[in-house]
């Protein structure tokens, strides 16, 4: 029986939400050489309405992103069942994480932090606060690391095609970054805080062309 690809869907509308997030919260007007991809300076230039906006909406598309995951369970379950739920377990860590990183941006906006335009929170507790939300996105890295490992060993199983494996996070990520590097501002600045999500997207697309047989 094929496949319900509703969750696909959600997980599309998900990551392209998402990516419409970054945008709102994290973009510059610089080139995508300029852009800093920690995006910690970006918040001195955003008002209240792009903070909360960028940073709890974002936080409900990570939610529906992992919907797409879902999909990607069910579909190589019949591959390998226990390697299909941990590459699902894997990528909701990302999304759990980035979520909270997302979110965590939010406090470092500029009218947060000041009252009249005047600072009252000190550059010091700034700059702690920075560095803790550096580690919550660290968190994240492992399940993509080895989500991309699992996706390749599954997508290697007899019945898919050999282009399915190439089509995995790290590499479209990867292509997003270096595409968005290279434009001039303000476009680079204002696409490359997407790439991770519209790499996301990217993938989530992929898999809706494979053929009703293969799913």
């Amino acid at each position: 029986m094929p496949l319900n690809k509703l969750p696909l869907y959600i997980g599309i509308a998900g990551a392209l939400g998402m990516a419409a997030c970054d945008m709102i919260l994290l973009a510059q007007a610089v080139s995508g050489t300029q852009y800093d991809l920690s995006s910690f300076g970006a918040m001195h230039n955003v008002d209240s309405v792009r903070a909360f906006i960028g940073s709890t909406f974002g936080l409900v598309c990570a939610f529906f992103i992992c919907f797409g995951f879902w999909y990607m369970k069910g579909l190589f379950e019949k591959v390998n069942a226990r390697l299909a739920m941990l590459l699902f377990i894997a990528l909701c860590s990302v999304e759990f994480f980035g979520g909270a990183f997302h979110a965590g941006y939010y406090f470092l906006s500029y009218p947060w932090l000041s009252v009249n335009n005047a600072p009252y929170i000190s550059p010091l507790v700034w700059e702690e606060f920075k560095n803790h939300l550096e580690v919550i996105s660290y968190l994240g890295v492992p399940g993509f690391v080895v989500g991309t490992i699992l996706y390749v060993k599954l997508a290697w199983g007899k019945g898919f095609p050999k282009w399915l494996k190439f089509a995995n996070p790290l590499v479209l990520c990867g292509l997003f970054l270096a595409a968005f590097s290279v434009l001039p501002a303000p476009v680079g600045g204002y696409l490359k805080p997407t790439f991770v999500n519209l790499g996301l997207a990217t993938w989530f697309i992929c898999l809706l062309k494979l053929r009703r047989t293969q799913v």
